[in-house]
């Protein structure tokens, strides 16, 4: 693909643990990269989700509604697959 080329960029929505999962995925024909998503619970945002190397598709990033990125031992955790960071926020308690 030529740098002048554009991607084609997709929404994506499916539903686990209750929760609506929309995710926004790059090149869908082939790649299939998701860049970022979202999860809501009966139309309330849990928190969001995003794509720190989107080469290798890792380092996966948590947001939850206050804005905070979700951490682990005192530093922002990074997951290592999409999937882990839509299940941590599927469990995750609707905000008050």
């Amino acid at each position: 693909m030529s740098p002048h080329e554009a991607v084609e960029i997709v929404v994506r929505a499916f539903h686990a643990n209750g929760c609506e999962v929309t995710s926004v995925v790059a090149d869908p024909a082939d790649a299939q990269q998701v860049l970022y998503g979202t999860v809501t619970r009966d139309g309330v945002l849990i928190g969001s989700y995003y794509c720190t190397d989107r080469a290798r598709q890792s380092g996966w990033r948590v947001v939850i509604t206050n804005g905070e990125h979700v951490a682990s031992h005192g530093h922002t955790a990074e997951l290592d697959h999409a999937g882990d960071a839509i299940h941590l926020l599927t469990l995750t308690p609707s905000p008050q």
